[in-house]
Parts: structure tokens; sequence; C-alpha cells
């Protein structure tokens, strides 16, 4: 198991959320774990005396599908690897576009998958696949004057996001540092707005590479537009096509969500578009009890006195699926 910290020395194109200018943009230490011809990117967020780190990207092969098998012993040796050498306090949930195969023993696990659009068809085909209620609202949005563009302004574009998050009680928004050095990857990123009568309704930023595009973060006014934001999302695909890029990702979904959750919505809206559903699962890892004890006690704290409760990120998915298995299975 080697850490390395040089791109050049992989031999392989990575997808853009393992290239070393997309990790760059998440933190100033960041690399990859390889083994034979297996490898996962990551990035080191620190804050205080805390290192936490978060991979990016799937187990990725240079020649070949990496099995539940492989991916299991693999990441079973880079756990290993970290704590040997004390590389972090604890591994974080993935980034929300990380679905894996398996999961590590000793770690705490939960289902997890992304909703996925097939792009390898013509426009007219891509559009009769969305529902009908889609179809027609993407209609009515194009005859109310509801436009798309893609934009320079990103502050316009952070404070919808922003906004976007706060509503629904959340202060996981990306900063507008964050958002301004995603758009210096130039020909991997595109921000997206739709307005009508110049008036925002939602926005879109979107990463790419040669094989799939990316939803990354996503905003919308209170009382968007009818089908603005189904239209932004087509035009992001369609986008796509133009550079035959093949799948559209939303990027992240529980499984098992509860019922009329803010979650359900969300799926509910993902699922208009016909999407597949890649099914897997996403894990956490404690190497440093004490500082991950810490670490929790404080984020409960700080959260507290903004007003929010805090969440586990595992664990608090875990309950969420037991409620929902519970209601229907009464156990």
């Amino acid at each position: 198991m080697k850490k390395i910290i040089d791109e050049k020395e992989l031999d392989i194109v990575l997808p853009i959320l393992g290239q070393d200018k997309y990790l760059k943009t998440k933190s100033n230490e960041y690399g990859w774990f390889k083994k034979n011809d297996l490898l996962i990117a990551f990035f080191i967020d620190k804050h205080l005396f805390f290192r936490r780190l978060v991979f990016t990207t799937e187990v990725i092969s240079r020649s070949r599908e990496v099995t539940i098998a492989d991916e299991k012993q693999f990441l079973g040796n880079v756990l290993d690897f970290i704590k040997e050498y004390k590389i972090c306090d604890f591994v974080y949930k993935a980034q929300s576009n990380v679905v894996l195969k398996s999961c590590p023993d000793n770690s705490k696990c939960v289902e997890w998958g992304t909703y996925e659009v097939n792009l390898q068809c013509n426009e007219e085909e891509l559009f009769s696949s969305f529902n009908q209620k889609s179809r027609n609202v993407i209609r009515k949005a194009l005859k109310s004057h509801v436009y798309v563009e893609i934009s320079e302004n990103i502050e316009e574009i952070y404070h919808n996001i922003k906004n976007t998050l706060v509503r629904q009680k959340s202060i996981h928004y990306p900063s507008l540092d964050y958002l301004k050095k995603l758009s210096y990857l130039k020909t991997n990123a595109a921000f997206f707005v739709v307005k009508q009568d110049k008036n925002i309704q939602g926005s879109l930023v979107l990463l790419f590479d040669n094989e799939t595009g990316y939803a990354m973060y996503a905003g919308s006014i209170q009382k968007p537009a009818t089908g603005s934001l189904d239209l932004l999302h087509f035009k992001a695909m369609k986008f796509l096509q133009t550079k035959n890029i093949k799948i559209y990702d939303f990027v992240g979904t529980r499984i098992n969500i509860k019922k009329d959750s803010k979650q359900e919505g969300i799926d509910r809206f993902k699922r208009k578009f016909n999407p597949s559903l890649r099914r897997g699962y996403a894990f956490m890892s404690v190497i440093n009890p004490i500082k991950y004890t810490i670490f929790t006690f404080l984020s409960k704290v700080y959260l507290r006195l903004k007003g929010y409760e805090y969440a586990d990120p595992i664990l608090k998915i875990t309950l969420e699926e037991l409620e929902d298995h519970d209601s229907v299975q009464n156990i």
C-alpha cells in the first residue's frame, strides 16, 4: 500500500473528482492510496487539531472491473495503512457521489446509492424518457419565458444555494471561495441558472469529465416558476450530450428513505427523469476514538449555538432507515 501525492505517478486517466486539480479545491493535503492496480482518491480536512479524511472516488482500477471481494480487501488494507501511519483521526463518510460495492470490517456502514440518467440517446429520446408530469411542466416553463443560461455570476449562485440549504435547516452549503475555486476548473465545470423575467429561479453547479456529469450543488428560490427546475436539469443534460458524455449523476441518495421526509421529496424529483439507481454502501471509520469523541462533542455544542441539531453522518441515516423498516415490518 502506498500514499501517493503526485498524480503523474498513477499513470491512469482519473474521473474529475479524483484529479489533482479538483482535490486541491478541497484541501492542501490530498492524494491517492494505491496497491497493485487499485487506487482511491482522498483529501484531508483539518479543523483545530482534528484530521478528517474524505474519499472522493470509488475504488478504481486502470485495467479491469473492480469486484466486491477486491474492493473489500483493498479498503481494509487502506484502513490498516491509515491506522499504522496515523494519517487521520477518522475516515468520514465519503462524498455523496461515492457509491461503494462493499464496506470494510469494523466500520459504521449504511446502504447508499445515486441516480444516474443515461445520456446515450438523442435529445428527443431523452426528453421522452422523462415522466409525463416533468415533460408537461418543462413545456409550460418554456411557454412562460423561463430560460436557462450558463452564468459567471458565482456570487448569485452562491446565495441561491446557501438560501436553499438554510431554508432546509442545513449549514452544509459550499462557501463562496470554494465555488470560485470550482469555476477555475474551466473545462470541467459549468454553472447554470434558470430565470424568468431576469429573476433567478434556481441554480446548478455541474462538474464533468469524459464519462460523467455530476450535479454537485443545486438551489432554488422558495416558490420557483412551474417547471423551471425540471428545465434546468434538462438543459444541463443537453449540454453534456453535446460533449458526448454518457451519464448525468444526481450525486447521492439514501436507500429506504423515511416517508414524508425532506429527502423523500428530493428523491421524488430526481425519479421524474427516469434515472437508474446504482446501489451500494457508504461507511465511516474511527481511527482515534478519543479525538473523535471530542470532535463530536464540540460539533454538537457549535451547532446548538447556531440553532441546529447535530446528526451523525452515518448513524442518522441508519436510524431513519430503521424507522422506515419498523413502520413496514412492525418489528
